[in-house]
């Protein structure tokens, strides 16, 4: 299976899987307050519909992310959660209509909501973080886990370990020569490196013993940093070597606007 129906299948499979939660939950619980900040379940699923005709009508390039982000929200404050259901169900069956009936190319220009140019490929992987994300959002505000090893989780695995040597080399500042270990435990286990060459870029490798520093976290700890949902001191992560490298690790986890 290519990469880009990888995409389409985990997205597909986590849109239903919200849309199913959102059929169980009482009224208290779409009420409840999640991660996201001043935004509650009904909001976040909100969001989800905004971002979905975004994608319905081409996705074009928004002129102000933080716009993009939350006028689906406001515009659907005083909406049921009846209603809020109804209407993603429907562009989520526009948007599969669309992906059965029309051709893919995964090379095509677009833009992530961000504005950043990339191609069809890189937006389709980066909405099933997207909506990933705000399934699990969801879940730990209702208190019902699930889909932590799906495979959208797989696939965001995928995505932010691609963005580890610019998280390391740029961001956290490690030295050229430098080695940053990551290893998740849970759900999704993961033990990847990156080592920071003379010009100090970095890039994977395989893990070997010797690391300047190595940061070891649950899965969920990992992507939870990933999307910005608190912050290193919110977690449990054990740290072998220099320390001061891995807080500033820690502290540019976050791949989320």
């Amino acid at each position: 299976m290519s990469s880009v129906y990888q995409s389409l299948t985990a997205w597909r499979l986590t849109l239903e899987s919200i849309l199913t939660l959102g059929h169980t939950l009482s009224d208290t619980e779409w009420s409840s307050p999640t991660e996201c900040p001043k935004w509650t379940v009904k909001d976040v699923y909100a969001h989800l519909i905004g971002g979905e005709r975004w994608m319905a009508t081409g996705h074009p390039q928004p002129e102000d992310y933080q716009a993009w982000s939350a006028e689906p929200v406001l515009a659907r404050r005083d909406a049921t959660p009846a209603a809020i259901l109804d209407e993603l169900r429907e562009v989520y069956e526009q948007r599969l209509m669309e992906v059965e009936r029309n051709a893919i190319d995964p090379a095509a220009p677009a833009h992530l909501p961000t504005g950043a140019a990339v191609t069809l490929e890189t937006l389709l992987r980066s909405r099933v973080f997207d909506v990933w994300a705000h399934e699990q959002d969801i879940r730990r505000a209702v208190g019902r886990p699930g889909n932590l090893a799906s495979p959208a989780a797989a696939l965001t695995g995928e995505w932010l370990v691609a963005a580890l040597p610019r998280i390391v080399a740029k961001d956290a500042k490690a030295p050229p020569g430098a080695t940053v270990r990551l290893t998740t435990t849970g759900e999704v286990a993961m033990d990847v490196a990156v080592v920071v060459d003379r010009s100090g870029r970095g890039r994977i490798v395989a893990p070997g013993r010797s690391a300047q520093t190595h940061l070891t976290l649950r899965w969920e700890s990992y992507t939870r940093l990933s999307a910005g949902r608190g912050t290193g001191t919110d977690h449990d992560v054990r740290v072998t070597g220099d320390r001061a490298l891995a807080d500033r690790v820690l502290a540019h986890l976050a791949v989320a606007p």
